[in-house]
């Protein structure tokens, strides 16, 4: 077979177009740091780099929800730590109370305005905000306690954050439950004095936590250390008692944020575990998209070098013709 100068043109021809194809793939990888710049550069490269992205971005949402869980459970660690110590002032100014022999009546009146005060700050607590949202208040985005209410406006359901496929994690607090709306102290041993009280949910009316330091702050006013008759034969609660009571309170929040702790380290493991998933997918999509720039320069010095190459062969293999000396 004769292999006429057409014939090695056009070779020539369309050696150098594919020699020029791969060095400005190899340009535009160095320009974008990136290996693949249209699908046709790696068409299963593409599809898992689009995979990576969709999991990375999944992960990122799940990595927001949690670090919000995290934020809303902190502040409510730290509203129910405040709480804490507002009822150990009012059980230490109730002790220092019962001492009648050092503390009078207008002792007691002034106490009584400070229990006052503690009462108005635990109210304030109880419609705590992260933002927009009541801490304590459920799912129902409505102020728990509003000023005069007299019943809990919040719902006693609790919010729940998702931070994995199957997985939510409550981080809120039962508000219904925490200052006792429907929970009441049920007598355990009526008969001891001071008697030992079960504090638990019966339906009852009022807001136990709160009712709790109305009381104290009134039986201070009146000087009721162990307990009046209220005119009707029933026994109003003296310090002595409500003593008790806010003890109970004091441990029942103590439960509650124990609970809460425990939720907090498991959402900090999920938080730390989606953040090691995200960089490894990082690094995945990296090792799929990303160009190596030093190995690319190698390659494209390379290709550069066979295509120089070739074009000095070409001006070689390409005889002259008739028509070349014609002219």
């Amino acid at each position: 077979m004769r292999i006429s100068n057409s014939m090695l043109s056009r070779n020539l021809l369309l050696n150098l177009q594919a020699a020029q194809g791969r060095l400005d793939k190899l340009q535009n990888q160095m320009s974008t740091g990136q290996k693949i710049n249209r699908p046709s550069d790696d068409p299963v490269g593409t599809e898992n780099s689009l995979r990576f992205k969709s999991s990375i971005s999944y992960v990122n949402q799940l990595k927001a929800n949690a670090k919000e869980g995290i934020a809303y459970m902190d502040t409510t660690d730290d509203t129910l730590g405040e709480m804490t110590s507002m009822i150990q002032r009012a059980k230490e100014l109730a002790i220092h109370a019962m001492n009648t022999s050092t503390v009078n009546d207008e002792d007691r009146q002034k106490i009584a305005i400070e229990i006052d005060q503690i009462r108005e700050h635990v109210i304030e607590l109880a419609n705590t905000k992260v933002g927009t949202k009541y801490i304590f208040g459920g799912t129902a985005n409505v102020e728990p306690f509003p000023k005069g209410a007299t019943d809990w406006q919040g719902s006693d359901d609790t919010k729940k954050f998702q931070v994995g496929g199957d997985l939510s994690i409550e981080v809120s607090v039962n508000g219904h439950d925490l200052f006792g709306a429907g929970w009441e102290y049920v007598e355990t041993t009526p008969a001891t004095d001071p008697p030992t009280y079960e504090y638990k949910e019966t339906g009852a009316s009022g807001i136990a936590m709160f009712d709790t330091l109305a009381q104290l702050s009134k039986a201070l006013k009146e000087s009721n250390i162990n307990g009046v008759d209220d005119g009707t034969g029933t026994t109003e609660d003296g310090v002595q008692v409500l003593l008790t009571k806010l003890e109970l309170q004091a441990d029942h929040i103590s439960d509650v944020r124990a609970q809460l702790g425990a939720r907090q380290n498991r959402m900090d493991s999920v938080y730390n575990q989606l953040d090691s998933t995200a960089a490894n997918l990082g690094d995945s999509l990296a090792n799929v998209l990303y160009a190596d720039i030093a190995e690319t320069l190698v390659d494209f010095k390379t290709q550069d070098s066979v295509y120089q190459a070739a074009l000095s062969v070409g001006t070689k293999i390409i005889q002259p013709s008739l028509a070349d000396f014609l002219r």
